[in-house]
């Protein structure tokens, strides 16, 4: 399972779970709201998209941890980017 922090110009961080076993990609607000939700992916699709999109636009900060982190708590791990305030 991979967590991300995506980082939109608005100063909004989006949590993204990605699941290779379980075929999901879950994408929630700052509100931890679901925004985006796919099921019934592949490993090579969920592995794609890591690839591909997630490793450039946002931050990996599953590790090893087993719990998901809030959006809140991904807030203090993110420096604030003045450009867009």
């Amino acid at each position: 399972m991979g967590i991300w922090a995506w980082i939109q110009p608005v100063d909004r961080i989006w949590k993204v779970i990605s699941d290779q076993e379980k075929g999901t990609l879950q994408v929630y607000d700052e509100k931890s709201e679901l925004v985006m939700e796919s099921k019934g992916l592949s490993k090579e699709e969920i592995s794609f998209i890591e690839t591909n999109f997630l490793q450039i636009v946002a931050i990996n900060i599953s590790g090893n941890k087993e719990d998901i982190p809030i959006v809140s708590d991904v807030v203090r791990l993110i420096e604030h980017n003045y450009m867009y305030a």
